[in-house]
């Protein structure tokens, strides 16, 4: 591996080039943006070549999860027999110590943040990478031997695995996200399978039981299995009594649900995985306890922002897909007007519209899919529609509603607008900023 092609330059292209720098390996980027390469050393932009000479004489080539398994550049190292893989692969291949692995559609930052708090208060190092923000390749030097990787797996980035085996891996649900590039539901689906795909009989699952699609995975797992539920009694940890119980290798009563600062069963069955995960990496029960009671939610995961113009605001820029936006709105107490809409994923938004609470009064839409979205607004419904051109003018028009709740939860990614998320929610939380401000002199 002397020479290697990394296509896309984010988090994750730049991480895979530090980690090649570092170990002497000669490095091509092929970026369409102008990028800088101050910082880095065999290093050039090959972007204006022609396809032939982008990958001729390269021994692998490395892609950003951004990109398509189908882009052209990928398409003709494929041709020549050049092996592909993602910046989790490349890491994994240089990775010392154990690795811990977390995927799903929704909860994977936050399951994957608590893992990491819960490890590292117990007494282990552990590191929280991947999808959570923190390039894996970046950061993969420094772990030690009796140390951990957790990482948050996107679909993306498991399209491209070939080696990568967590110790412990995990599928906390599975709906429908994502189909601009995966096509259907099946594709998806065995993405997200991937996680588990090189496991060997020494290693471990944790399987979301009462999700359909991840309960069957188990079928074709070859590690040992634990299930999460909050409706059965299983092998692994389940509800009963509004406590958790865990059955691992014994039945016992772990902890009440009353200590948990995450409510709703979505948020139990995050906190199910971590304390599996952790026990299965032998942290003591109060250990796991404690850091369970006094762990934060991710930022931007149906936060709230506090109460003033009559209403209370929630910030869920976190919510980038449909199943995520439903949870938010069933946390809700009250009449609520809800913010949505950002990138084209392609998701028909049909099941949607008949699954949303009874007190969703009002629907603000703003972004690129606001049309494509209002294709299946249903002929009769209960609430009011309404398209408008920026998310300023959305959260105006929220905060003209008479409810209870303005909550911005967007059902979809930022990348029409924002490069992520997070810039999302501190433009949210700006806007709402400036509008308190300006009610607080009006009054």
């Amino acid at each position: 591996m002397q020479d290697v092609l990394i296509i896309g330059w984010g988090i994750s292209g730049r991480g895979a080039a530090r980690l090649l720098n570092a170990h002497g390996v000669k490095v091509s980027v092929y970026c369409d943006e102008e990028i800088d390469l101050t910082d880095f050393t065999y290093v050039e932009n090959v972007v204006g070549k022609s396809p032939f000479d982008i990958v001729n004489g390269k021994d692998l080539v490395v892609v950003s999860p951004s990109v398509a398994t189908e882009h052209p550049i990928v398409e003709y190292a494929k041709k020549y027999s050049i092996p592909v893989i993602g910046e989790i692969e490349l890491g994994y291949r240089f990775c010392k110590g154990k690795i811990v692995a977390v995927t799903g559609t929704n909860g994977k930052t936050t399951t994957t943040k608590l893992i990491g708090d819960i490890l590292n208060k117990g007494g282990k190092k552990a590191y929280t990478l991947g999808n959570i923000g923190k390039s894996f390749c970046e950061n993969v030097d420094a772990i030690a031997r009796d140390e951990i990787a957790v990482l948050e797996v996107s679909s993306f980035q498991l399209e491209s695995v070939k080696e990568f085996r967590p110790l412990i891996a995990s599928c906390l649900n599975v709906t429908p996200d994502h189909m601009e590039r995966h096509k259907n539901m099946q594709n998806y689906a065995m993405s997200k399978f991937n996680i588990f795909i090189n496991q060997g009989e020494d290693d471990y699952a944790v399987l979301n039981y009462d999700d359909e699609i991840t309960k069957n995975f188990s079928d074709r797992i070859c590690g040992k299995v634990f299930y999460t539920s909050a409706r059965n009694s299983v092998k692994g940890a389940y509800i009963k009594d509004g406590k958790i119980y865990l059955n691992l290798d014994k039945e016992c009563e772990f902890m009440s649900l009353d200590e948990i600062p995450l409510k709703g069963n979505y948020n139990y069955q995050n906190v199910m995985t971590a304390i599996i995960t952790c026990k299965l990496l032998g942290i003591g029960d109060g250990d796991i306890v404690k850091a369970v009671r006094e762990f934060k939610s991710p930022k931007y995961r149906n936060e709230f922002m506090g109460k003033f113009l009559g209403k209370n605001f929630f910030n869920d820029s976190k919510a980038t897909n449909i199943d995520s936006t439903l949870k938010a709105c069933n946390c809700m107490q009250g009449d609520t007007a809800l913010i949505v809409g950002g990138y084209d994923k392609g998701i028909a938004y049909d099941g949607f519209f008949s699954s949303l609470p009874q007190n969703i009064k009002h629907i603000i839409a703003t972004g690129d899919n606001v049309y494509s979205m209002m294709q299946f607004l249903p002929s009769y419904h209960e609430y009011t529609f309404e398209i408008t051109s920026s998310l300023q003018r959305a959260a105006e028009l929220a905060v003209s509603k008479q409810v209870d709740n303005v909550l911005f939860s967007p059902t979809t990614s930022s990348f029409d607008r924002y490069s992520g998320y997070v810039e999302r929610g501190e433009h949210f939380d700006m806007i709402v900023n400036s509008i308190k401000s300006e009610g607080e002199r009006g009054e």
